[in-house]
């Protein structure tokens, strides 16, 4: 039995070394953004050219500090006869530029809105060293951050709306069931109830990004996942979140030109964080707190989040309509 003692002791030991790598590597680690050659940077301004809608004429940019070492930046156009305030809330990697279209579609209909970037992309402050990883500490945090930005633009005599897609969705159903906020509707689109993890068993993927975050290896990729553009930099071709080749890279082309706002792919800690915070959402006590009109805009083929987790969360809600759209990816 000694043989197999010392096999035992050889694989422990090759285990710690294993992680005592990978940790120094992740506290070490130095970051420096991908650099395109002028081909690739002239392309994609190309590709861009007129897919940025530009922004209303009172459009007032703005920095928002949940904490007082927290920047996010914000931005806000009013409505001289607004019919309430619409606060717009972007999904996983995305910016305000992006949905600017939204904005400007919601302000032209007569309300006054303001958006946000919160902790973690677009230009508002990063947690990590390297700031492409996507990684959430609390959704609690998030949460705390929507409330309090949705309170210092509120104007109490005007309803308060929601127009939120994906993450942002999530966050704000938390903020919704735990901040107290006063909001009128929410319109949820693509909401990330629960995450899509494809073949891969939930439940392991649950415990494995468990068990990186409490070894300390939380801020390490998740596999498959890397700082942008990932594995290649292509322009003009369908991805899984869009089918629509003339639009699916807009986001990538602006990340070209503005590597400030780029993110890349999710880190354990994220994955640990977001699954935590998808199971406490569909906890049945908490939805009938959830009594203002929701619309909930579903996609029928979604690789990014679980479209029959959203279906039920919303058949479970007092006030809920769903709008399912058959033939749409998640980038709906």
């Amino acid at each position: 039995m000694i043989w197999l003692k010392r096999i035992i002791v050889t694989l422990l030991v090759v285990i710690g070394a294993l992680w005592a790598f990978a940790f120094l590597t992740l506290q070490f680690s130095s970051h420096e953004y991908a650099q395109l050659s002028v081909q690739q940077k002239t392309a994609a301004k190309e590709y861009l050219q007129g897919k940025l809608t530009p922004q209303p004429e009172d459009w007032q940019w703005n920095t928002f500090y949940p904490q007082p070492d927290v920047p996010l930046r914000t931005g806000v156009v009013r409505h001289p006869q607004s019919k309430g305030m619409v606060i717009v809330v972007p999904g996983y990697t995305g910016t305000i530029e992006m949905i600017m279209r939204e904005i400007v579609q919601i302000h032209e209909a007569g309300f006054s809105v303001a958006a946000i970037e919160y902790r973690g992309q677009g230009a508002s402050w990063r947690p990590l060293s390297n700031p492409e990883k996507g990684y959430v500490r609390d959704y609690a945090e998030l949460a705390d951050d929507l409330a309090r930005f949705a309170r210092s633009v509120d104007s109490p005599e005007l309803p308060l709306f929601f127009y939120s897609i994906s993450k942002g969705a999530h966050i704000t159903v938390r903020m919704a069931l735990t901040e107290g906020v006063d909001v009128s509707a929410f319109a949820l689109v693509v909401p990330m109830i629960k995450i899509n993890t494809g073949d891969f068993p939930y439940d392991a993927t649950a415990n494995i990004a468990r068990g990186f975050t409490m070894l300390g290896l939380g801020a390490q990729y998740a596999p498959g996942q890397a700082d942008w553009p990932g594995e290649s930099f292509e322009l003009g071709v369908a991805t899984g979140c869009n089918a629509n080749a003339d639009l699916a890279q807009s986001q990538s082309a602006l990340f070209a030109e503005q590597p400030l706002l780029r993110v890349g792919g999710t880190t354990m800690k994220w994955l640990k964080e977001t699954m935590e915070s998808t199971a406490f959402i569909q906890s049945t006590s908490l939805k009938d707190r959830i009594t203002a009109p929701v619309k909930v805009f579903t996609a029928g083929i979604d690789e990014l989040v679980d479209t029959k987790a959203a279906q039920e969360f919303c058949n479970a809600l007092a006030n809920c309509v769903e709008v399912h759209k058959p033939a749409a990816r998640h980038c709906i």
